[in-house]
């Protein structure tokens, strides 16, 4: 059987499909388009029309894709933007009417059994069910070489940051409205930033992560997302995006500073024309970086490590 997951988020929308085999699950195409679902989003907490359309357009591409693939099963995943819109049947309703998913307003674990009934199914997640798919998504993956020491995993989105913390099973989860998105709209308005509006993102990102400073030390933190992927991209010197080389490295705290320099040195169409980076990217690149660099402080770690995987591998396995 082949099943695809949507991970439907405020900065892009991402597809997997895969096939189930005796001994697991196999990746057949794993896609991102940056379709920026939250642009606009503040401060009326609204989704906007035409970042509603880019996504629905992402989804009939993906749906045509799952057609080629011979995936009989589509499960989709909204995060965040989503979950906090005063308007999500905006987005919602689309997809049940145009493409006749089923609607699951009852967590994940509903979502998965509807499945077996439905060849179409969405739920919106919540906060702790977002943190504790993107904590899976790492501490199930055998190529990582994890311990059972405590771990923090951390998905920098458009609209949110999730972090979750724990060894074999997350333990404790955070869901932060500190997005890159959200970040740059309130915060770091201008291109390139001002100086003074990275201090007010500074101290605004502390003051909401003080929570993580009150935890254990993790032996280990795990980035996932496409902040973490683009900047390996630009440590590795990569003209073009490359999993098997991406997926696993470190990034000190050194080499993210000398990163987070340059990047918010530059304006969004200088970013633009980084060898290797989604050029759609560029607009939030700087941002997500200075929150990572932010995160570690709070984690009191010096390095991260990066995953190119998501909470769409973690839903996969859970099927």
């Amino acid at each position: 059987m082949r099943t695809a997951i949507l991970d439907i988020g405020s900065n892009s929308t991402l597809l997997l499909i895969g096939a189930r085999t005796p001994t697991g699950w196999q990746v057949l195409t794993d896609q991102t388009r940056i379709t920026r679902l939250g642009e606009g989003f503040e401060p009326a907490k609204q989704l906007q029309p035409a970042g509603v359309e880019r996504t629905l357009q992402a989804v009939e591409a993906y749906l045509q894709e799952c057609q080629s693939w011979g995936a009989s099963r589509v499960l989709g995943l909204a995060t965040a933007v989503v979950r906090e819109a005063t308007n999500p049947e905006l987005l919602i309703e689309p997809l049940a009417t145009r493409w006749q998913f089923q609607i699951v307003r009852e967590g994940f674990a509903a979502a998965v059994a509807a499945l077996s009934g439905a060849s179409r199914v969405v739920c919106v997640l919540s906060e702790q069910e977002e943190a504790q798919l993107s904590f899976v998504s790492v501490a199930k993956d055998e190529s990582l070489e994890l311990s059972d020491a405590p771990i923090a995993v951390v998905d920098i989105g458009g609209g949110s940051v999730e972090v979750a913390f724990g060894r074999t099973v997350p333990e404790q989860a955070f869901s932060f409205p500190i997005g890159a998105r959200r970040v740059r709209e309130t915060l770091m308005p201008s291109d390139p930033p001002e100086p003074r509006e990275i201090l007010q993102a500074v101290r605004a990102l502390d003051e909401t992560l003080m929570p993580l400073r009150h935890l254990p030390q993790p032996e280990r933190v795990v980035a996932i997302g496409g902040t973490g992927v683009n900047l390996a991209v630009l440590a590795l010197g990569l003209g073009m995006f490359d999993p098997t080389r991406t997926h696993g490295i470190w990034l000190t705290d050194e080499v993210l500073g000398a990163l987070l320099n340059q990047l918010l040195r530059l304006n969004d169409a200088e970013r633009r024309t980084l060898p290797g980076i989604e050029p759609e990217r560029a607009p939030l690149l700087h941002v997500g970086a200075l929150i990572l660099e932010r995160v570690l402080y709070a984690l009191r770690r010096e390095a991260v490590q990066i995953s190119v995987r998501g909470i769409r591998y973690s839903a996969l396995w859970s099927l």
